[in-house]
């Protein structure tokens, strides 16, 4: 049989073991949510970058008119 005391102390490990549980599983979950949102910033930097670039070289394609003096 299991005393109070026993069921006290396996109410409170396994309160315990819950809360730690959603600890860890909130940490991990910030974790990926960080990790995906600096991905997602590298590839938006990344396609603005190709933008200005595309078109940086859309306008020196065109050339440069010199006036004649």
């Amino acid at each position: 049989m299991i005393t109070p005391t026993q069921a006290y102390l396996l109410g409170v490990i396994g309160g315990l073991s819950a809360t730690a549980g959603l600890l860890i599983f909130m940490g991990l979950a910030m974790g990926l949510y960080t990790a995906v949102s600096r991905l997602i910033d590298l590839l938006d930097a990344r396609r603005v970058r190709r933008r200005d670039l595309a078109a940086c070289r859309a306008i020196d394609a065109l050339g440069t008119h010199q006036p004649k003096h």
